[in-house]
């Protein structure tokens, strides 16, 4: 009986890794490409530059093997290799060199786990050298994979307790998403602490971590248990307020802006008087618009409440584009 479609492919071999040949110099290098092959690579061979191109632009290889026509800082070759980096999946290359005069000029490119082979090369060697490289870009992916799924439950600022600015991206786009479903609108505050880098210049850090806990106080409690208030870095905080319209986050932010206003941060021999400049912007739920445009509304308000004297509360009518 014929298998179904959910089954055909269950049990096939993982695809072969490519191993790219850029054999620019035209040296003899079959009996290399056998040997990757025997070894159950998928060799790539290409004898010039724009062959490489085209098979870079077909096929991003799992490592590169360069036998450089004239390898040289900022040369077209090494740019070919550095066009294909990621910073979470970097592709590893190996340098076939003449000399070691031009091992020494190798060093000096730009490209991971750089790996040298004196020619005229073993192919046995060089399947190590590549097997060696392969196995420490799986490490590193692996690593980086890791990393975003550790970052991924750090749902708190650890210096002001609100939603951290990794978190608060995923609400935003699960709110939006919210929005647009039920035609609710939704409303964003951008708050910055006016001359926060002046408190940090003239005053202890610790005082400046004292003032941005203050105004984290604050926003918590100025907001409803609906919204969401989070620190975006630096003296930025922003608040999500879902189902707020425009004026009804207008009144929101000047209620946050007269609370910090009113308060005076004292730590140590320090003391301050601390005042914020807010910008809003809405989305009415039915509109073509997206998160990053309604972000970049609420920072251009941001500015123009700056530009306009700082502690001040601005919406975004679209004449700040013109600003």
């Amino acid at each position: 009986m014929p298998r179904g479609p959910e089954l055909e492919g269950a049990n096939e071999a993982p695809a072969a890794q490519v191993v790219l040949l850029m054999n620019h110099n035209r040296d003899p290098l079959g009996d290399l490409a056998a040997t990757l092959a025997r070894n159950g690579y998928e060799v790539q061979v290409g004898d010039s530059l724009a062959q490489s191109h085209r098979l870079v632009d077909e096929t991003r290889p799992d490592l590169v093997v360069l036998n450089p026509l004239a390898l040289c800082a900022g040369g077209v070759e090494l740019e070919l290799l550095e066009g294909l980096q990621r910073e979470d999946d970097p592709v590893p290359v190996v340098l076939l060199v003449d000399d070691l005069q031009a091992l020494a000029s190798a060093r000096n490119a730009r490209v991971p786990f750089r790996d040298f082979v004196l020619k005229p090369c073993s192919p046995a060697e060089c399947l190590h050298r590549i097997e060696l490289a392969l196995q420490t870009r799986s490490r590193v992916r692996g690593l980086h994979v890791r990393a975003r799924q550790l970052e991924s439950q750090v749902s708190i600022d650890f210096k002001t307790g609100l939603t951290s600015e990794l978190y608060m991206k995923r609400i935003l786009g699960l709110e939006w998403k919210r929005a647009q479903r039920h035609q609710n609108p939704l409303s964003l505050l951008l708050i910055d602490v006016d001359n926060f880098k002046g408190v940090n210049d003239t005053t202890e850090y610790a005082f400046g971590d004292e003032v941005l806990r203050r105004v984290a106080e604050a926003l918590k409690g100025n907001v409803r248990e609906t919204d969401f208030a989070a620190r975006f870095g630096g003296d930025e905080f922003c608040v999500l307020l879902p189902q707020t319209s425009p004026a009804e986050a207008v009144q929101t932010a000047l209620r946050i802006r007269q609370r910090i206003s009113g308060m005076v941060v004292q730590k140590g021999n320090y003391q301050r008087q601390v005042t914020v400049s807010i910008g809003v912007d809405s989305y009415d739920g039915r509109a073509a618009s997206s998160v990053d445009t309604m972000r970049r509304n609420a920072n251009r308000a941001l500015q123009e409440a700056k530009r306009r004297g700082k502690n001040q509360v601005w919406l975004y009518s679209g004449s700040e584009n013109a600003q």
